[in-house]
């Protein structure tokens, strides 16, 4: 997926959207800015997909390495983690799977957004969460096409076995980190939630235009669209001109 050419405007509109709701929404709110999509067309993109654009939409943002925390799962050490964008962009089209459980053919899709906010509201507990997760990425067994009550009645085998299948349809979506501990040596791979982390510098970045956009105003009186019609170079001449 490609980040369409992001205008200042629409990264505002992506992190406006994405504010006051949960990570999952967010990060639709911003995959949706940075694609040219409406918020509905972003939920049903695959989760690797999303990603891309995210990883995208932070390049254009904020350059460099993403900093991260993690502990180790041997000493408990906490380290500092730079992560290159690079190791992030994991680009490669989300394929239907399938899967042979007790000899019956189970096809399968990749996850997206709304699979996730759909399991969310699930029910109270992560087994009914679980289940209409990865019941909804569910399409047919044996080739007959699968909805509705049929969905509720797949077994806890096939629903294992097409868990376990996700990440090959959808690579991007799984993106797990090789740590090795500095104090300790361990060594270990590291989930890694894109949406989770990449929110941070997107907010941080649309608060610090909307806040040159303020002392510009300010200072010449200058309306919104025209602060962010000049260019970054332009924008930070006026702001030394006037002290911001």
């Amino acid at each position: 997926m490609k980040v369409a050419a992001l205008t200042r405007e629409r990264l505002l509109r992506g992190w406006e959207e994405g504010l006051g709701r949960g990570r999952v929404a967010r990060a639709v709110a911003l995959a949706a800015a940075a694609g040219g999509h409406s918020f509905a067309e972003a939920c049903d993109l695959p989760l690797g997909a999303r990603d891309a654009l995210l990883v995208g939409l932070r390049d254009a943002c904020v350059r460099g390495d993403v900093q991260a925390l993690a502990d180790c799962p041997a000493c408990g050490e906490e380290l500092d983690v730079a992560v290159p964008l690079s190791d992030l962009d994991r680009r490669g089209e989300a394929v239907p799977g399938e899967v042979a459980v007790g000899g019956r053919r189970v096809g399968f899709r990749a996850l997206t957004s709304r699979d996730v906010l759909a399991a969310e509201a699930a029910g109270p507990t992560r087994a009914a969460a679980r289940r209409c997760l990865v019941g909804r990425c569910v399409l047919a067994v044996d080739g007959e096409a699968v909805e509705g009550e049929a969905v509720d009645a797949l077994d806890d085998e096939v629903l294992d076995a097409v868990a376990a299948a996700l990440p090959a349809v959808d690579p991007g979506a799984d993106i797990r980190l090789d740590l090795t501990c500095a104090l300790c040596g361990h060594g270990w791979a590291a989930p890694f939630d894109v949406a989770a982390h990449l929110w941070a510098d997107v907010d941080a970045c649309a608060r610090g235009l909307l806040g040159e956009v303020h002392a510009l105003a300010r200072a010449y009186g200058w309306r919104e669209e025209e602060v962010l019609a000049l260019s970054a170079a332009r924008r930070r001449f006026y702001l030394e001109a006037v002290g911001a």
